[in-house]
């Protein structure tokens, strides 16, 4: 148990040095929104009507009150993108943790009944890393413009989860989200040895909550009935920022000249970044350890992830939809005969509208996933996942974005509590 603490406490600090995203859309706002399901959940187009005795669902915390078994996840993502406009054909590669979790239910009896459990761990939420360049020619002096990103906010979450009535849990979930936002702005002129560059930097934390309740109940001997909601409430993050204009060398090296802005003296030093109200629901049916399929709807209110020290007057943040449908099958999970009999096949499909609006045009989403859980030893699972996926349009001199991404995951079992029934 003490090594789970200290890998989670090793890799809290590599967490905050990757670089998720390779997007333009990144430049906005607070970068982008992390896709935070486990695995297995993303395999199924992200849902959060489904979990178990052994998985845990991420996105509702209720459903750790269906948790019989101590569970730790890992996931790891690898992600090949391309950009294309009228003019500009590029791609570019990224990758990095996910997410790890540690689950722990407090059992009692010999039908290990959970009297409530608790979660921790930590994860992404947004993500900034792009490069964008723009050569003017037709000036007396020609100029290139670049423009750099990185950075991001992650959040280190506590989650506890019981069941309120039979077969309805409750849960709340508690992130400290932290991180910092990065934007270089260097203006190279031609046959000019030194060049300035604009560095404006971000500082971000905050506390959020979220709450949701969970239901799993028969509906006949072998279906059952999931469904779940959740509800984050809009909360702020603080913002220390920071402006530097700089004088550079063609190296990169340190032209002779750097000052700083003051902040304080238009209200920029210290701002807030409203992180927007969100509500969750899902529905699905399934038969235990065959089929599932379900539904998720998540919506977004408008008017977060403005970053006040980026404020760009053709952008705007409006409220947003996302629609998820999938499941998975298993042909045999104890057959001793057939090895791909015992495999989770996950399918699931996701649209994301609205949210982001860059010159009048709405960013939408959409992704396609698939992929297999396979069984280790136990109840453990390694979960190997793909998405096809496009996002952006081409409109209004827009980028398009179409990506593959690759998911891993282990979503690890073991027992650690037990009440006893005897003194």
């Amino acid at each position: 148990m003490n090594r789970i603490f200290y890998l989670l406490f090793l890799i809290s600090f590599s967490v905050s040095s990757q670089k998720l995203s390779y997007s333009p859309y990144s430049y906005f706002g607070v970068g982008d929104t992390g896709f935070s399901a486990t695995a297995e959940n993303q395999m199924m187009g992200g849902i959060t009507s489904y979990a178990d005795s052994a998985q845990v669902n991420l996105n509702n915390t209720a459903s750790l009150s269906k948790l019989k078994f101590v569970n730790y996840l890992i996931g790891v993502d690898l992600k090949s993108t391309s950009f294309k406009n009228i003019n500009t054909n590029e791609s570019s590669t990224s990758a990095g943790l996910k997410y790890i979790a540690v689950s722990v239910p407090v059992v009692s009896g010999i039908e290990r009944k959970n009297l409530f459990s608790f979660s921790f761990g930590i994860k992404p939420n947004t993500s900034v890393g792009y490069l964008l360049e723009n050569n003017i020619e037709d000036l007396p002096t020609p100029e290139l413009n670049r423009f750099e990103g990185d950075g991001g906010i992650n959040s280190a979450f506590l989650s506890v989860a019981f069941e309120l009535f039979k077969n309805v849990g409750f849960g709340i979930s508690s992130s400290y989200s932290f991180g910092s936002l990065n934007h270089y702005h260097s203006k190279i002129l031609q046959n000019v040895e030194l060049y300035t560059k604009v560095s404006n930097e971000s500082s971000l934390s905050g506390l959020d909550y979220t709450f949701s309740t969970f239901h799993q109940g028969k509906i006949s001997d072998k279906l059952s009935l999931y469904s779940s909601f959740s509800h984050k409430p809009e909360n702020d993050l603080n913002s220390r920022n920071s402006q530097t204009i700089a004088t550079l060398k063609a190296d990169g090296g340190f032209g002779g000249d750097s000052e700083s802005i003051d902040l304080q003296a238009i209200g920029l030093d210290r701002t807030k970044v409203k992180m927007p109200a969100m509500n969750t629901f899902g529905i699905g049916l399934g038969q235990d350890k065959k089929w599932f399929f379900g539904i998720s709807y998540k919506s977004v209110a408008e008017g977060g992830y403005k970053n006040r020290i980026m404020n760009l007057d053709n952008v705007s943040f409006k409220s947003s939809k996302q629609y998820s449908a999938g499941g998975f099958f298993i042909p045999k999970y104890d057959s001793f005969t057939n090895f791909f009999d015992t495999l989770s096949y996950r399918f699931g499909v996701r649209y994301l509208s609205g949210g982001l609006y860059v010159n009048n045009q709405q960013i939408n989403d959409f992704g396609i996933n698939f992929g297999v859980g396979i069984p280790l030893t136990g109840l453990s699972k390694a979960n190997v996942g793909f998405e096809f996926g496009q996002r952006g349009t081409n409109e209004a001199g827009l980028i398009k974005e179409n990506y593959f991404s690759v998911k891993l995951g282990f979503s690890l079992n073991d027992v650690w509590f037990i009440k006893s029934l005897y003194n």
